[in-house]
């Protein structure tokens, strides 16, 4: 087996689970894990962070995005499948992604990362902009109209939420996302973010 990201060859260590998993689970070498920065275990503004944007991560997140290689989302399959352990009873709800960009990248990457971990989720909110956040400083992106409208998917309004995205900056598109829902009178949500790349 190689390693997607520097095509080495990977001797994985055998186990019980991987002996009877057909998953494959052993994507990447150790090596190339190792570039990746962990990030804190405490959350900031009650966002919760796997890792931090380096050099590393900004060629991963380009491949994975920009040049449509989906296969990379199972780089991290194991780790949000441990971040979502603690959230047993919440909804997982994915940020979503605009029809028109979803048409232009041809994949939902938050979707395909919370399916290569085996995470279950919902959409409860759809994007009324297909502009990106990416492209704007930091001034436009705080000034921004809603990102979000509720969708038609009724839950209960205590049912716990667990908002997810991909990376984080400012904290715009979440902070718009959480607004929607609480509007809504959703009263418990957390967030999960695969990438902190805070401005």
């Amino acid at each position: 087996m190689r390693c997607v990201l520097c095509e080495r060859d990977i001797h994985p260590m055998l186990t019980w689970e991987g002996l009877f998993c057909r998953r494959k689970k052993w994507v990447a070498c150790a090596r190339c894990y190792a570039k990746f920065e962990r990030a804190r275990a405490d959350s900031y503004e009650g966002i919760n962070t796997l890792y931090i944007y380096n050099e590393a991560m900004k060629e991963w997140l380009h491949r994975f995005k920009f040049a449509k290689d989906s296969v990379v989302a199972h780089i991290f399959a194991d780790e949000l499948k441990r971040a979502f352990k603690r959230y047993k009873r919440a909804v997982v709800v994915p940020i979503p992604m605009h029809v028109d960009k979803k048409r232009e990248r041809t994949f939902a990457h938050i979707d395909v990362l919370l399916e290569a971990a085996g995470v279950r989720y919902t959409h409860l909110l759809e994007k009324t902009t297909s502009d990106s956040q990416s492209q704007k400083s930091q001034q436009q992106r705080q000034k921004s109209a809603t990102l979000f409208r509720r969708n038609a998917i009724q839950l209960k309004k205590d049912t716990p939420l667990v908002l997810v995205d991909d990376i984080v900056t400012t904290g715009t598109t979440i902070r718009h996302a959480r607004e929607v829902l609480e509007q809504d009178g959703f009263i418990n949500i957390e967030v999960v973010v695969l990438i902190s790349a805070r401005l």
